[in-house]
């Protein structure tokens, strides 16, 4: 016996060693393992306290407890860095019997201690819980039978948890707060009881932007028979409560296939009335503690039969009340004599257009404000209704017996309604109705909001035959004041088969009051605005865009009105306004405003308002006369207008769109216009808007010391290839300073940098214009004079180039007087008809062209004495002329220069001697540039012939890609047809063999 205790004690001694060293010895092995099927079975990443894993055999003895703390799962794309699920404590014990010796492994208990949840689905359906890895195995072939592998977990639990589920494809939004749940099962077995309870602190349900649920408690104990072989799951023992609301069920759900099968029995608990207002939001229970009721609630119904594709359960609900009361506390009215009789339910069918509701009764004394009304709705297809209301209302009164914070009330409100028929769609025909209510001296303040006060009408609903068409609609004698502006209206609606109406306004409105009331998010608004409308028309007019027959006039003014929006941060404002308007237009008599930084005056009228606020491609017509102080376009020109400041010359500009469904004169007279870097000045002239077109006729304005005459189009009919066209007439600009503000200048006359003077000139430019409103330079085309009175260029490498050639004495600048010249612009190149300078102290003919890219191809003919010429210049001249010695007459020297304006190249190219008239000069270089610009249209020619060359071979190209994918597809659908009548065909023969087989079998 001795033996045998010291063998049992050694034996307990090894099994406790053992329980304390093999946790220790395999727990990195277990831990690498957890992880690597972790990262082998999820797209995601885990986490945890790699310090905390822990694995223990005594914990639970003789279970293994596997343990982990913090652990965390946090999602890849696309909900990259979210946290799915975050846990303070998570552990898991495992049943070692039933892994060592059952084929069924056990899991004795799951606990997750402190979990957060957040599980989002996006409106494409794809969820942030979908993070297991594809297996790449293919699928089993559905004959195959299911594993007999399954899990057991005895208990488990959840302790202070929160779950969020965001579905957006719903949409909906569900949070639970503070959620303690357990239960037990064993799920090895096909069927057993499952114990669950569930305590929910806070319960939020958000669906479609409706709250349906705001902080409820909730607190469930149910056992369910799960019979999982049959998928059928039955109520036993089970109360569920939100709040103070407890109901039970019976009954049981089953999903043997596609269909749901249910029959449930529900039934409200020993509820009082009390206990149905611990269901309204949490809002509205103000002093819920302290609230007196009394009565009884009966809540009970059904759901019975199959859901599916094509089928609807029958359901049923009746809830009733009677004397039932509530009073809040403090106050000294109560809602008494309250009774209620409800019935919802559908045929045993479960066809919803046998739905009926029924309420039978309703009547509630609210202190002395008396309440009754019935409903029936049979049917929901065409629905026939019966409906009764009747209400006599101190609205004083009721915000006692209902306070609600911010909110006051008063008034008397009356109401009688009468209706009973059928509603057909397609028949058009309505319940006969007679409605009539009434509000006197009514007041409503919310919040910090404006009041709504003096509020005052009577209106009615007559149809006495159920047909739209002779429904009458009346409000009249309404008014009311906000903030103190008094308002008025009268309306008359007939005939909803085809809207009449006949509606008079009168009244003010203060805008910052109203957007106090009801906010506008992203704009500021503020002014007031009186009004003087009558309106009288018929929708039908509306729809045939009949818009002359709609008698609409009256008056409008506007005061101190102001506007800042996300899309016009530089606001508009208007001081003063009034217009009256007519079915043909609105006559503005007056307007004084601003646009940002831009003064606004004018008068005028609009036409065809009506058909262009109501109709599709309308062109609202108009004239007004304009006058400004300062007119800043640069506000409205730049992609970012925020903070713009008054020297806008380095903002971004860009394309301005002209509205196509605008035909606007607007004579104008401004002061000062501020563009890009130019300022002009008395900027007068007409600016015609039409058709997505701007046109300018008789503009004049001065800038840069120069006086501007203008005609010309602003187009962006294309958007993608804006244009303009101008005939410009210049008088006295500075040409440096056209220069320094032109960057047409800079590109097209670069020697103008070196140039003092004045020019004029009368000049046509047309072009593109690129999206930062710069002219497109090779786009550009034009003629025109320019006149230059004394002008002078020094400091040139031109003109340096041209003396160190020459070798001419008193040649270092150029010299124009009296100087006309004929130019054309033609794809962006400046070709220059002969004209005379003085280079120096020698008459000089020039003509030529210059690009954009800075090239310049010019000849120059200079008329010099012999004798002004160096000797090494004056030798070369002889060998150019033939002449044995020294030239001794006068010579007309003939210069290239070519190469680029910043690096030119000037050769002596020949001489003439004797004296040589200006015209032989003229002649010469004019050949010249009438040679450049056959060159030229031969060189666009020629491109533009390679691009029509390429267009069609790249078209052809795809013609032949396109029919050879059409023939390929077709060739395949061809095979795939032909296969599909061989298999046909091979089908039926092997059925016919079958048929013919057993028609000659031998009976048996």
């Amino acid at each position: 016996m001795k033996k045998l205790l010291i063998v049992l004690g050694s034996l307990l001694v090894l099994i406790l060693l053992a329980a304390l060293i093999l946790p220790i010895i395999f727990k990195d092995d277990i831990q690498k393992a957890v992880d690597k099927a972790m990262a082998e079975n999820l797209n995601a990443k885990v986490y945890y306290d790699i310090d905390a894993f822990n694995l223990s055999v005594l914990r639970n003895f003789p279970n293994v407890t596997v343990s982990m703390k913090d652990f965390g799962v946090v999602n890849n794309a696309p909900f990259e860095g979210d946290t799915l699920v975050a846990v303070g404590n998570f552990e898991l014990v495992v049943n070692l019997k039933s892994v060592l010796f059952e084929d069924q492994p056990r899991l004795s208990e799951v606990n997750l201690d402190r979990p957060n949840l957040h599980i989002k689905v996006l409106e494409d359906g794809r969820a942030n819980y979908d993070i297991a890895v594809a297996s790449e195995e293919e699928e089993a072939p559905a004959d195959t039978t299911s594993s007999d592998f399954s899990i057991g977990i005895d208990h488990w639990e959840i302790t202070d948890g929160n779950i969020i589920y965001e579905d957006l494809s719903l949409p909906m939004l569900m949070v639970l707060q503070n959620l303690d749940h357990s239960g037990s099962g064993d799920f090895t077995l096909d069927e057993f009881d499952m114990e669950t309870f569930t305590s929910i602190e806070r319960l939020t349900v958000n669906y479609d932007g409706v709250e349906y649920m705001s902080d409820k408690e909730v607190n469930a104990d149910i056992t369910m028979l799960m019979d999982l072989a049959n998928m059928k799951f039955t109520f036993k023992d089970n109360t569920v409560a939100v709040n103070d609301f407890k109901m039970g069920f019976d009954g049981f759900f089953a999903m043997p296939g596609d269909d749901m099968e249910m029959d449930i029995n529900y039934i409200a608990q020993d509820n009082t009335f009390k206990s149905l207002f611990s269901l309204i939001p949490g809002a509205y229970q103000q002093d819920f503690d302290g609230l007196k009721a009394e009565g009884t609630v009966n809540f009970n119904g059904f759901i019975k039969g199959i859901y599916n594709e094509t089928s609807m359960p029958a359901f049923k609900m009746e809830l009733g009340t009677q004397n039932a009361m509530f009073q809040y506390p403090d106050l000294p009215t109560a809602v008494s004599n309250i009774d209620v009789d409800l019935l919802i339910e559908t045929g045993d069918d479960g066809n919803l257009d046998n739905t009926v509701v029924n309420l039978e009764t309703f009547h509630a004394q609210m202190g002395n404000n008396p309440i009754d009304a019935k409903f029936l709705l049979r049917g929901l297809d065409k629905p026939y209704i019966e409906a009764m209301a009747k209400a006599k209302l101190d609205l004083d009164e009721l915000n006692r017996i209902f306070p609600m914070d911010s909110l006051s009330m008063k008034g008397k409100f009356n109401i009688d309604l009468n209706a009973k028929g059928t509603y057909d769609s397609v028949k058009n025909t309505i319940p006969k109705i007679n409605l009539a209510m009434a509000m006197q001296n009514g007041f409503v303040k919310s919040g910090e909001y404006p009041p709504l006060e003096k509020i005052n009408f009577t209106s009615s609903v007559v149809n006495e035959s159920g047909k739209l068409a002779q429904t009458v609609v009346r409000l009249n004698d309404f008014d009311m004041q906000l903030a103190g502006e008094p308002f008025s209206a009268d309306m008359v609606l007939t005939n909803l088969d085809n809207y009449t109406w006949d509606l008079n306004v009168d009244g003010g409105i203060d805008l910052k009051q109203l957007t106090q009331i009801y906010p506008m998010e992203g704009m500021e608004l503020a002014g007031r605005i009186t009004a003087q409308i009558s309106s009288k028309g018929k929708m039908s007019d509306v729809e045939a865009e009949n818009y002359q027959a709609l008698q609409t006039s009256g008056s409008m003014a506007i005061q101190n009105f102001s506007y800042v929006g996300e899309d016009f941060p530089q606001g508009f404002k208007i001081d003063n306004a009034k217009g009256n308007f007519d079915p043909q237009k609105i006559t503005l008599s007056n307007f004084d405003g601003a646009a940002g930084r831009t003064d606004l005056r004018m008068n005028g009228y609009l036409a065809n308002y009506i058909a262009y606020i109501f109709g599709d491609n309308q062109t609202l017509k108009g004239e007004m006369a304009l006058k400004s102080g300062k007119m800043d376009l640069n506000e409205f020109m730049t992609e970012d207008t925020e903070d713009v400041p008054a020297d806008t010359a380095d903002a971004a500009l860009e394309v301005i769109e002209v509205p196509k469904d605008i035909d606007f004169v607007f004579t104008s007279s401004i002061a000062e216009v501020v563009y890009d870097d130019l300022t002009l000045n008395n900027f007068k002239g007409n600016l015609i808007v039409k058709d997505g077109v701007l046109r300018m006729e008789k503009l004049g304005f001065n800038t840069l010391g120069g006086q501007f005459a203008m005609n010309g189009t602003y187009d962006t009919r294309d958007m993608q290839k804006p244009a303009f066209d101008f005939d410009l007439d210049i008088n006295n600009l500075a040409i440096s300073k056209a220069y320094q503000s032109f960057n047409t200048v800079q590109a097209l006359a670069p020697i103008a940098e070196k140039m003092d003077g004045q020019f004029s000139t009368d000049f046509r430019i047309a072009g593109l214009l690129l999206p930062d409103m710069s002219p497109d330079m090779n786009s550009l085309d034009g003629k025109g004079l320019i006149s230059i009175a004394d002008a002078a260029v020094k400091d040139s490498k031109l003109v340096s180039a041209i003396t160190k050639v020459s070798k001419l004495d008193n040649s270092s600048s150029i010299n124009l007087k009296d100087v006309k010249v004929r130019a054309e612009i033609e794809s962006g190149r400046v070709f220059v008809e002969p004209f005379d300078v003085n280079i120096g102290n020698f008459k000089t003919t020039l003509a030529g062209s210059n690009g954009i890219d800075g090239s310049i191809d010019y000849i120059a003919k200079m008329n010099i004495p012999a004798g002004a010429v160096g000797s090494a210049v004056n030798s070369a001249i002889a060998q150019l002329t033939g002449a044995k010695g020294a030239v001794s007459s006068n010579i007309l020297l003939n210069l290239n220069i070519e190469g680029t304006y910043d690096d030119p190249k000037v050769s002596l190219a020949g001489a003439e001697t004797g004296e040589s008239t200006s015209q032989a000069a003229k002649a010469a270089v004019t050949a010249k540039v009438e040679k450049e610009k056959e060159e030229l249209k031969k060189q666009l020619q020629q491109q533009k012939e390679e691009a029509e060359a390429k267009a069609r071979a790249e078209a052809e190209k795809a013609k032949k890609e396109a029919e050879a994918k059409a023939k390929a597809e077709a060739e395949k659908l061809k095979q795939e047809v032909k296969e599909e009548v061989s298999e046909t065909k091979e089908e039926i023969k092997k059925e016919a063999q079958k048929k013919l087989k057993k028609l000659f079998q031998p009976p048996t």
